[in-house]
């Protein structure tokens, strides 16, 4: 079965529909249960005969369904027939060793690969012998060209820095890069950086990647690094900067939505994106943390001459704070937030967002049940905008932010609408699932009946407000309708059917017709969303309906017709799977979906899947790996001061330490553009790999 025949079943809150009433009518169970007669009696107990029977058999049913490889003998065989699927994972996962343990992803063992190309990737003109150092990585358009003045309105205007140069002559401010990648170094199991369009050939060490934005200032004579002048960072303004940069950028961009959708506009002005970074008033903010905001600001907002702005999204939890108050709302800010990132932070507390919806039930309004509401005020008092991230302060990105962002956007953009949903519901395993936009693309279509195509029918939403497919059956479209249209809503997990899993929060839903509206989710909310998308979503919180955190976007994205996709984004396991087996565990539904049944990897106790891999909302991956990446010990590897203690020569005895530091054997430890979720507590001694899940 696929999606939209399973979604299309629930239509009505469930009634006993096959008993008989003295009416003609379809009866209820209350209605039966009042029949006092025989025949009532009776039939009570077939019903009961009957109800048990399809439990017993649909038990069976979704053993065999949930464990195809398994190798179970339900009758007469040896192995116990109600084994549960989640034990054999468990086993399984337990027989393979770390992969990254056992890994030197350092600079020495970097592969340059033979013909590598790359017009962004150039040398470093201040270096005597570029081949001793880094490149510079500028994966930004040629605003010069051409080609990009006849495509976009008004002229690019190069930005001032922190440095305070113009960052067109500044080198110091740019991001630096080695060709290659560690030998050895394990390739993704879910989706591939080709897929997104991001170059994988790269990588990043911690000098290169954070010494414009403060690593390594302290440090002296490190090797293979031209480092960069000194900036006093209390005395950053980074609200100020990207003002200015707007300012100066202003002929580019539309004062509001009204003019960007303006027929009467000869060339329409370019679109604006908000990255909003979750935080929150008691946060304490780490060197890493700051170094990341910088990051961000210089090279989403201030090198694309305001493309992107990014803002602190600040919760103030103590509701009794009255930040309404200007005086009030400016010592909040003085005393939560970093002195540099003062003109960046947005506050706001419940009783705010909440404020114009007087019909949404106060019980669900809280940052976890309703954490879109501070996104939704945002948009509505920031009509420059046309997208929107929803970031979560503890992601890391290894590689070069603008590239990251702006590949996102593209690859959703090239999606078509055939098959959206239903590839999106599915994890990408590369190396079994072939290319993703055809082979992927085939053995998906083989495996859907009937596909979603449009606006998903529910009986509360009786006009919706997406487009309609050009076509009635989406057969008859070649994958056309919807290339080149910007995607409504991005994620980064699957966008899976929640109903019939054991997902903890599938049934929250309050306004609709409770649990049958059908409903799509994605864990972790990091995500990327359209204005037109947000709108609807605020529309139908003004009706007073709400839908939980992670399924709110995707599910008015399904019942309006937007384009909402997941992009297969390279994913690690620390884990040396066989593809078969990784697909069996993560894509464990009918049909080779990632939801829909009960051993669904997001269902309660089949979590732990993830608890190996380097994206989830607990996941160890990435504190083995990051802290290593900041040169810092992680379970024994990485860091200069690991020293291992090997036989004391001549002396069988004794012990003799071992002084030659990791770093100085194997050389400074590097990363491939990687997306990293968690990153909490960023300190050398910070427990970052002991995250464990239900099982």
């Amino acid at each position: 079965m696929d999606d939209a025949y399973c979604d299309r079943i629930p239509r009505r809150r469930f009634r006993w529909h096959f008993l008989p009433s003295k009416t003609g009518v379809r009866a209820s169970f209350a209605d039966f249960v009042r029949m006092r007669s025989r025949k009532g009696v009776l039939m009570l107990s077939a019903v009961g005969f009957f109800v048990s029977l399809l439990l017993a058999l649909s038990y069976l049913t979704v053993g065999v369904l949930s464990s195809p490889h398994d190798g179970h003998t339900f009758f007469g065989g040896k192995k116990d027939p109600m084994r549960p699927p989640q034990q054999k994972y468990l086993e399984e996962a337990a027989s393979y060793s770390s992969t990254f343990k056992k890994l030197k992803s350092t600079l020495k063992r970097i592969h340059v690969p033979e013909h590598y190309h790359n017009p962004h990737v150039f040398d470093d003109p201040r270096a005597e012998d570029p081949t001793l150092l880094p490149k510079i990585y500028h994966p930004y358009p040629d605003y010069e060209s051409s080609e990009w003045k006849q495509t976009h309105r008004g002229n690019f205007q190069p930005c001032m820095g922190p440095r305070g140069m113009y960052l067109n002559e500044s080198l110091e401010d740019r991001v630096g890069v080695y060709v290659g990648i560690p030998e050895g170094f394990p390739a993704p199991v879910f989706g591939t950086h080709q897929t997104i369009g991001l170059d994988g050939e790269l990588s990043y060490d911690r000098y290169t990647r954070y010494g414009p934005y403060g690593f390594g200032e302290d440090e002296d004579d490190v090797k293979n690094w031209i480092k960069p002048a000194p900036v006093d960072w209390n005395r950053t303004d980074w609200g100020s900067l990207q003002r200015q940069c707007v300012e100066r950028n202003a002929a580019r961009y539309a004062q509001s939505t009204q003019e960007q959708r303006s027929a009467k506009v000869t060339m329409r002005p370019e679109h604006r994106t908000a990255i909003l970074i979750r935080t929150y008033t008691n946060k304490e903010y780490s060197e890493d943390d700051k170094r990341v905001l910088r990051a961000m600001i210089t090279e989403l907002s201030l090198h694309s001459g305001g493309e992107y702005e990014v803002f602190l999204l600040v919760h103030v939890k103590d509701d009794t704070i009255q930040i309404n108050k200007k005086e009030v709302y400016d010592q909040v800010v003085r005393e939560t937030i970093p002195e540099e990132f003062w003109g960046i932070a947005k506050l706001w507390n419940i009783e705010t967002v909440r404020a114009p919806y007087p019909y949404l039930n106060p019980a669900v309004v809280n940052v976890h049940q309703s954490q879109w509401l501070p996104v939704l005020w945002f948009m509505n008092e920031n009509p420059q905008f046309d997208y929107f991230w929803n970031w979560e302060i503890d992601t890391r990105y290894t590689g070069h932010l603008y590239e990251f962002a702006e590949k996102v956007a593209e690859f959703g953009r090239n999606q078509p609408r055939r098959g959206m949903w239903e590839r999106s519901e599915r994890f990408y395993i590369p190396g079994l699932h072939g290319d993703y936009d055809n082979e992927f693309r085939k053995y998906v279509d083989q495996r859907v009946y009937q596909a979603i195509w449009g606006p998903m029918p529910a009986h509360d939403v009786e006009n919706p407000t997406g487009p309609q497919p050009p076509v009635k059956d989406y057969r008859r479209d070649n994958y056309n309708w919807g290339v080149g249209e910007e995607a409504d809503y991005i994620s980064f997990l699957p966008i899976f059917n929640p109903q019939n899993t054991h997902w903890v929060l599938r049934d929250d839903v309050i306004g609709y017709e409770g649990i049958t509206t059908p409903r799509r989710a994605t864990i972790v909310t990091h995500s990327r969303l359209s204005r037109r998308l947000l709108q609807q979503m605020h529309q139908e919180n003004l009706y007073g309906r709400h839908i939980g955190s992670e399924m709110f976007p995707q599910t008015i994205a399904l019942l309006h017709g937007y384009k909402a996709l997941y992009a297969p984004h390279p994913i690690w396991s620390d884990k040396p799977w066989k593809l078969e087996r990784l697909d069996r565990w993560f894509n464990s539904g009918i049909n080779g979906k990632s939801g829909n049944t009960i051993d669904s990897p997001f269902s309660w106790g089949r979590e732990a899947r993830f608890e190996d891999l380097s994206w989830y909302y607990r996941c160890n991956i990435p504190g083995r790996l990051y802290w290593n990446f900041l040169g810092w010990e992680k379970d024994n590897t990485g860091g200069p001061d690991v020293r291992t203690p090997r036989p004391l020569s001549g002396n069988s005895h004794g012990l003799l330490t071992d002084h030659l530091q990791y770093e100085r054997r194997y050389g400074r430890h590097v990363l491939p553009s990687m997306l990293f979720h968690p990153i909490k507590d960023v300190q050398p001694n910070a427990d970052s790999m002991s995250y464990r899940l239900p099982t």
